[in-house]
């Protein structure tokens, strides 16, 4: 119980050393950090695209709004990883928004898709996701 008064400000120093996705107060981004995988034991050749985006989903009836969008060749085996720069001033705290990737053969077809949710950034959700794939054929 000696010691108790000193470990409250070392907590406190530590965690504000330590390194958190979120806002970046210098460019106004907030960054998310996106790892695309996919579960067959496939090598993909080249010329297939990895499209990832940040969406506002918060309107069950209308389109999802593009917020951020990187696409990249896929150079050898999963997992894929990538990171986004969300406008911090397009954030409302009261909307919902998820990660999306797909991945496209060299002609534009489809092959691998997200079909379940990833919320990212609002609402308790983390500035992070980690999406496995599914076929889409």
């Amino acid at each position: 119980m000696r010691h108790a008064p000193m470990i409250l400000p070392a907590a406190l120093v530590l965690a504000a050393c330590a390194a958190t996705p979120g806002p970046n107060a210098s460019t106004g981004m907030t960054t998310v950090s996106v790892t695309s995988t996919y579960r067959e034991r496939i090598m993909l050749p080249p010329g297939h695209v990895l499209t990832v985006r940040i969406e506002d989903v918060s309107l069950a009836d209308a389109p999802a709004v593009v917020l951020a969008e990187t696409r990249q060749p896929l150079e050898g085996g999963p997992p894929y990883a990538v990171t986004l720069g969300v406008p911090t001033g397009q954030i409302d705290p009261r909307h919902t928004y998820a990660a999306r990737a797909d991945i496209r053969d060299a002609d534009g077809r489809l092959v691998f898709v997200t079909d379940t949710r990833h919320a990212v950034l609002t609402q308790g959700a983390p500035a992070s996701a980690d999406i496995i794939l599914k076929s889409a054929r």
